[in-house]
């Protein structure tokens, strides 16, 4: 009977830790969080436009969520890639896992500096 037991335990383990889930969802996460922020940016940027403000800035600023987004977007297809192929790991996996939550904030931290640099005093 106790055998019966660790058996099974060995037989669900690796789909409880199956790290590809958890990047999976990491990314789709990362993907929306992406976009809203982008949507939410350019709804503010629009809507609170002073007659000074420079569009440079601002640019980049959308051009670094955008990146976000296509990284996250990009990581959720190599792991379905992965998953479906059954090859190994790719090596841009890592770039986009850690690159679109670094392009995300540096582009959220801009747009704050901005946004608070361009309220009235």
């Amino acid at each position: 009977m106790s055998d019966d037991l660790d058996e099974a335990k060995v037989a669900v383990t690796p789909e409880l830790h199956d790290g590809s889930a958890y990047l999976y969802d990491y990314f789709k996460h990362l993907t929306s969080l992406s976009i809203l922020t982008l949507g939410g940016v350019l709804a503010i940027s629009t809507g609170t436009r002073a007659d000074g403000a420079e569009k440079e800035p601002m640019i980049a600023v959308i051009v670094l969520v955008g990146f976000a987004a296509l990284m996250a977007f990009s990581g959720t297809s190599e792991v379905v890639r992965q998953k479906a192929t059954g090859k190994a790991q790719g090596k841009w996996l890592t770039f986009y896992r850690t690159g679109a939550p670094i392009a995300l904030s540096l582009g959220v931290g801009a747009f704050l500096y901005l946004f608070l640099k361009g309220l009235p005093a």
